[in-house]
């Protein structure tokens, strides 16, 4: 028996192989790292994957960190939100096995990163895909149907870590991880942007802060909300509104009900450790699904500044 098969596997033709790879993911799963790579410290990979790209960059440098979805307006990238850090980088590009569902990917990723994350997005709330593989990452492979991405970005522990994953047309799944390491505290840096952009714009939405379709609000967003008290006090004796806002398929009067409840909870997770005589005067405002954003139906907290947006 072991002599037939020994001479019936190599007439198979190339066709008959590509077709025992897609049927037995372990088998695509033995193709080795690219030579000099590893994971990145502290970010396991997905089970049997491997890295078909990887560069290390040890010095100081300018970088980008994107915390929103990439769009292209008139043929220019535009991203809302990004923080500019002087950083080293590590980039790592993995192929998946054949025959992982995405949701599983996404799943690992959401399960390593999301407790700290600052920003997260799936499908076309992320943007064009194009825009993401050529300019951002500069990956041609990373280029797929935008409803089949997935973006998070988080702060882990003082760093910046990122992760894109793509199920290109042809069925194979890529996710790129990117990680910076920051000369400053990143926490300053996060924060700095948010009140920037509140001052700046008059209004905010919180990156890392998503309630539940009850209206209640997950610990980890409670503590992100206290870690903005002390820059909030910048905006002393001004008034500042705390809008949550909630989707589903509830009646529209419950959900207003419920975000108004997660708007208090978030006003007073943002109140802790601010003088009410010498900081902001924050507003509880419950919009339930009432005020739906471009890009879909997405729970979150905002902050609004409607001084600033008076005195434009």
């Amino acid at each position: 028996m072991p002599t037939a098969i020994s001479i019936l596997v190599p007439k198979l033709s190339r066709f008959g192989r590509s077709l025992l790879l897609a049927l037995t993911p372990g088998l695509a799963a033995a193709a080795a790292d690219v030579p000099g790579a590893a994971d990145p410290p502290g970010l396991d990979r997905f089970p049997r994957a491997w890295i078909i790209a990887h560069e290390s960059q040890d010095e100081l440098a300018p970088r980008e960190f994107i915390v929103s979805a990439v769009e292209k307006i008139r043929r220019e990238l535009h991203i809302e939100r990004k923080l500019r850090i002087d950083a080293t980088a590590v980039r790592v590009t993995y192929r998946i096995p054949a025959g992982v569902p995405l949701r599983e990917v996404i799943a690992h990723y959401e399960k390593a990163l999301g407790a700290n994350a600052l920003f997260s997005c799936r499908g076309r709330d992320c943007g064009r895909s194009n825009g993401w593989a050529n300019q951002v990452f500069g990956q041609a492979i990373l280029f797929g149907p935008e409803a089949n991405q997935f973006y998070i970005a988080a702060d882990v522990d003082g760093e910046l870590v990122s992760t894109y994953v793509i199920e290109r047309g042809n069925r194979r799944i890529y996710a790129h991880v990117e990680i910076l390491q920051p000369s400053k505290a990143v926490e300053a840096v996060t924060n700095a942007e948010l009140t920037e952009q509140l001052a700046g714009n008059g209004f905010v939405a919180l990156a890392g802060v998503r309630p539940r379709r009850d209206g209640s609000i997950p610990d980890d967003g409670l503590a992100k909300l206290r870690s903005l008290s002390a820059r909030l006090r910048i905006f002393e004796r001004l008034t500042v509104y705390v809008v949550c806002h909630l989707h589903g398929p509830e009646d529209t009067a419950l959900m207003l009900e419920r975000s108004t409840a997660c708007a208090e909870a978030a006003r007073d997770a943002l109140g802790e450790g601010i003088d009410a005589s010498a900081g902001p005067n924050l507003i509880p405002f419950g919009a339930g699904p009432l005020l739906p954003r471009a890009g879909g139906a997405v729970a979150r907290i905002e902050l609004v500044l409607p001084h600033r947006q008076q005195r434009d």
